[in-house]
């Protein structure tokens, strides 16, 4: 019985993600069809939605099989950037079969494929954000998910179930902790079969561990620690027999630089056109604020250590850094907070108009120009300033070998709440872990974050 009501579960959040995503792809082509019907003159025919309904039938048909066979339904143990890069992949894949089968099939002739342009696009933006939140609020519920049986020892066993309980939408929900030496035919079998995640203390020989627990588990995980590297996009390699981890810096190779610097350049150029009414209207209130220039300009380490001035609106008053100095003089809590997480949770020399700049990260828009000009990059590391150089360390040769981001990924799980050392573990992932899919899913994760006034 158990077991059946553990596979109904995993059924039911099946069919959640299947109704949603073929309403939303019934949705999708509505509007494509609208703005399809709306550009007709622009065109030498009428869309007809006669000749459309059919291929949107399919297109739900097709959808749900290629999102069941990159493992979408449930989705059980995909972190957010893998979501994001299958949820991609499969998007694309449906509509480039959609497009093959109305260009070679006489029954869809008529059918305007303007609409599929349209639709790729439009589902390429609504399903990721649909799975997030769905995945989001879904995972709240006890229901979500299957049981997770960890062995392992000590800290290193309750660090991985800490981790299992923080990332809910990875639906691997601890049921147990058993020290290594419980892998027995014996006590194994009497286990219900779920996921084993399995973490063997330094040279401990695992195969007899491995074929144990694959008779009995319908997928056994391995934790092997790696640094920091993570890594989300590690690929294995057979060494004649032996099991070889690759894992690199993916953004030290020259093409992805490239690539994402054509990114940086394209993304800055459009955001800084339909952003421009909003920057003048921000730079009359902070000019009716305080006495001041709207615009601050701050020095910080760009990429191989060259300097720049990173461009912000002004939210402090003009002698800021005075009376930085007189504080941490003065009061020995804040300068252990400041020496800590080098910023302050309630900072006195913020002004009244830079306080809700900041909540929302709007402060950060003017950063656009340096994106521009080949500084900074949409996303990525930090931008520390001088004075950090001796607290970055040993990391100064990674993260300054790239351009820092205006976003991040530290910026975006850690905030304010992080320590230094934190933020640096965090930028070296991110250069590790590097891919678009990873810097579309922080430009959406930092979107949500300023609409909740999250900001630091």
């Amino acid at each position: 019985m158990k077991k059946q009501f553990i596979r109904w579960r995993g059924l039911f959040v099946s069919s959640i993600f299947i109704l949603v995503d073929a309403l939303g792809l019934y949705f999708i082509f509505r509007v494509s069809f609208f703005i399809r019907q709306t550009l007709t003159p622009l065109f030498d025919r009428k869309a007809i939605w006669t000749a459309t309904e059919p291929l949107m039938q399919l297109g739900i048909l097709l959808s749900i099989g290629v999102f069941f066979i990159q493992g979408l339904y449930p989705g059980y143990g995909l972190t957010a950037v893998k979501e994001l890069e299958r949820i991609g992949r499969s998007v694309s894949l449906t509509f480039f079969l959609l497009a093959g089968v109305s260009y070679l099939n006489k029954p869809f002739q008529n059918f305007s494929r303007s609409t599929l342009l349209f639709g790729w696009v439009l589902a390429m933006i609504l399903f990721p954000l649909s799975h997030f939140i769905l995945r989001n609020i879904i995972s709240r519920y006890s229901w979500y998910g299957t049981a997770v049986v960890v062995f392992g020892e000590g800290k290193d066993a309750q660090k991985i179930v800490a981790s299992l309980k923080r990332v809910r939408r990875l639906g691997w929900r601890p049921a147990a902790i058993l020290p290594i030496n419980a892998i027995t035919y014996d006590r194994v079998k009497l286990i219900e079969p779920h996921v084993a995640i399995i973490s063997p203390p330094a040279n401990t020989p695992i195969e007899s561990y491995a074929h144990i627990l694959n008779q009995h588990f319908r997928k056994v995980i391995l934790i092997q620690p790696t640094g920091n590297f993570g890594s989300a996009w590690v690929e294995p390699r057979d060494l004649d027999g032996q099991l070889g981890l690759e894992f690199h810096y993916h953004l030290f190779d020259h093409y992805a630089r490239l690539l994402k610097r054509l990114v940086d350049f394209l993304g800055s150029l459009v955001l800084g056109a339909i952003m421009s009414p909003l920057f003048a209207i921000l730079s009359l209130m902070v000019a009716l604020d305080s006495p001041g220039p709207v615009f601050f300009y701050q020095q910080r380490l760009g990429r191989n250590l060259a300097r720049f001035n990173v461009i912000k609106f002004r939210t402090m008053v003009l002698d800021a850094e005075q009376r930085l100095a007189e504080l941490l003089q003065n009061d020995p809590s804040t300068r252990a907070e400041y020496e800590t997480f080098h910023k302050l949770s309630d900072d006195p020399r913020i002004t009244r108009v830079g306080k809700w700049l900041r909540r929302f990260s709007l402060d950060e828009l003017p950063q656009l120009w340096n994106v521009l000009v080949g500084e900074m990059s949409l996303v990525g590391p930090r931008a520390y300033m001088p004075s950090e150089l001796d607290d970055i360390g040993d990391y100064a040769p990674i993260l300054l070998r790239v351009n820092p981001g205006v976003t991040g990924w530290w910026q975006i799980f850690g905030r304010h709440n992080t320590t230094f050392q934190k933020r640096l573990q965090m930028d070296e992932y991110y250069i590790s872990n590097w891919s678009l899919w990873m810097d579309l899913y922080i430009l959406l994760k930092t979107v949500w974050i300023v609409f909740k006034g999250q900001g630091a």
